[in-house]
C-alpha cells in the first residue's frame, strides 16, 4: 500500500467518524501532559497540532492564550476545529507547507503510527524544520511489537494502516532529529499487545 492509497483511505476514515470523535472528546490523562508540555513554551508561543481530529486539544491551548494552528487530513475535522474559534488547515505532515522554524512547540497525537517506516524520517524531518530551536514536540504513539499493515479488526471503514512500533524503535526514529527527553508507556492495552508511548522531545540548536 502506496503513502498515497494510505493518505485517501484515512481521510475516508477519519471523515465518516469525525462527530463520534467529537462526541467522545479527549482522555483526561492528557490533561497533565498538556500542562507539562505548555509550561515549557513561551506565553502566548505558537503551536502547530497534527492531527488535531475535532479540536478538543487545539482548543485547549487556544484557550490558554497560545497561538494555535490545528491541522489534519480530513476536512470534517477541520471544519469542527474552525466551528470552536480555531484557526485549522487540510494539511499532509510531510508536507505540511509552513515557514522555517516558525513554532515554539508541535503537539502530535495517535498520528505518526499511521505513517509507514519508510515515511517516518522524512515526517520527522518536516517537523524539526517548522520548529524552532530549543522548540518542544510532543508525540503520542501506540506501540509494542512491531507489526506495520491495515489493521483487520479496526472497526472503522475503510479501515486505518497502523505501523506499531517498539518504544526502542520509535527512540531510533525520533534521535536523528531531537533529544529524546522522555519516553513513556502507559494505559496497556493486553487484547492488542500494545500500550501508549508518550515522548517528550526537543529540537537542538543546529
Amino acid at each position: 500500500m502506496d503513502r498515497g492509497d494510505i493518505l485517501t483511505s484515512l481521510t475516508a476514515s477519519y471523515d465518516s467518524y469525525a462527530h463520534e470523535r467529537e462526541a467522545n472528546g479527549e482522555p483526561e490523562w492528557r490533561d497533565d501532559i498538556r500542562l507539562d508540555f505548555s509550561s515549557r513554551l513561551p506565553a502566548g508561543g505558537r503551536v502547530l497540532e497534527i492531527g488535531a481530529g475535532a479540536g478538543h486539544t487545539a482548543k485547549w491551548f487556544h484557550d490558554q492564550g497560545f497561538d494555535i494552528t490545528a491541522t489534519d487530513l480530513a476536512p470534517a475535522n477541520i471544519e469542527l476545529c474552525r466551528a470552536k474559534g480555531v484557526k485549522a488547515e487540510v494539511r499532509d505532515m510531510a508536507d505540511l507547507g509552513f515557514e522555517n522554524e516558525s513554532f515554539d512547540g508541535v503537539w502530535a497525537a495517535s498520528c505518526l503510527m499511521h505513517i509507514a517506516d519508510v515515511d517516518l524520517p522524512d515526517v520527522l524531518r518536516e517537523i524539526s524544520r517548522v520548529l524552532r530551536p530549543t522548540g518542544y514536540f510532543w508525540a503520542g504513539t501506540w506501540g509494542g511489537g512491531d507489526s506495520e499493515g491495515i489493521w483487520q479488526d479496526d472497526f472503522y471503514e475503510p479501515k486505518r494502516f497502523y505501523s506499531i512500533r517498539s518504544d526502542d524503535r520509535m527512540r531510533a526514529f525520533y534521535e536523528p532529529q531531537f533529544t529524546v527527553l522522555s519516553l513513556d508507556g502507559s494505559d496497556p492495552r493486553p487484547d492488542l499487545d500494545w500500550h501508549y508511548q508518550s515522548a517528550l522531545l526537543r529540537k537542538e540548536h543546529p
